[in-house]
């Protein structure tokens, strides 16, 4: 009881959700091109419209620490996650339309 009073607050699924694509996104970078700078990498993935489709790849792993919550009825933390992804779902719509 102890655990789920601890990790059931909304920012703690609201953080999960917004840090975890970002890591995602930095180890595709540093496992497949590092060679280039960072700046670079995102560059030249806009150009060729790769960006967004990297993006929402990186926000799949929202989708496990979601079902992770979900069973441990950590329901504030499941809205975190639901609100963070949303978020960056909303963020990668403007980047493939807008960019």
């Amino acid at each position: 009881m102890v655990l789920s009073r601890r990790w059931n607050k909304f920012w703690i699924g609201f953080v999960v959700g917004i840090i975890l694509p970002t890591i995602i996104f930095l180890l595709i970078y540093l496992i497949g091109y590092s060679e280039a700078s960072f700046v670079d990498f995102v560059k030249y993935s806009s150009l060729i419209r790769a960006l967004p489709k990297i993006l929402s790849l990186c926000i799949v792993p929202n989708l496990a620490v979601f079902y992770f919550f979900l069973n441990k009825e950590f329901w504030k933390s499941t809205k975190g996650i639901i609100t963070a992804t949303l978020l960056c779902t909303l963020a990668i719509l403007a980047i493939k339309f807008f960019a």
